[in-house]
């Protein structure tokens, strides 16, 4: 099945405007992955679309990226507890738990976010998405620090079209 791409909506209504995209392939980075707004309220809200369907596991892999030096594992047990829904299942919480890599590093060092962006592409690359795929930067950061990071994004971790 074909993802359609589209920027309105006239546009949708109209079938004009759309592209098929060939690759589903998104990457989802959250910036500020270890600190109290990505566990309390966007890793719970982005368990709740995988809960919904929203997010497919072969679609779609979340990327944290923080100066908090944890692995992933630790990541994965501090937000574990704030993964809550209506019906939820230890294995869905497992499930998208496993969907979650992450990177340590500074927010005004590229070596940091190159390594980032080593892993979204080994990601992609897996999943042959080439210059299809998808990113999207989620900031749980402070606004000081946003000029830095969005540099640092722009310099290191775009995709590659």
């Amino acid at each position: 099945m074909s993802n359609l791409v589209g920027t309105s909506s006239s546009e949708r209504n109209s079938g004009e405007g759309f592209i098929q995209s060939k690759c589903r392939c998104l990457s989802i980075i959250v910036l500020g992955a270890s600190g109290d707004l990505a566990k309390k309220k966007t890793f719970p809200a982005l368990f709740n679309l995988y809960n919904k369907g929203f997010l497919d596991s072969y679609d779609v892999h979340i990327f944290g990226y923080a100066r908090t030096k944890i692995t992933v594992d630790d990541l994965r047990d501090r937000i574990r507890g704030f993964l809550k829904g209506k019906d939820e299942k230890s294995e869905d919480a497992s499930s998208f738990l496993q969907l979650i890599k992450y990177v340590s590093g500074s927010y005004d060092s590229e070596d940091g976010f190159q390594a980032l962006d080593g892993e979204i592409f080994e990601h992609e690359s897996l999943m042959n998405c080439g210059t299809n795929s998808r990113r999207l930067f989620y900031l749980a950061l402070p606004p000081s620090v946003y000029l830095s990071v969005c540099k640092m994004i722009r310099n290191c971790c775009m995709n590659q079209c």
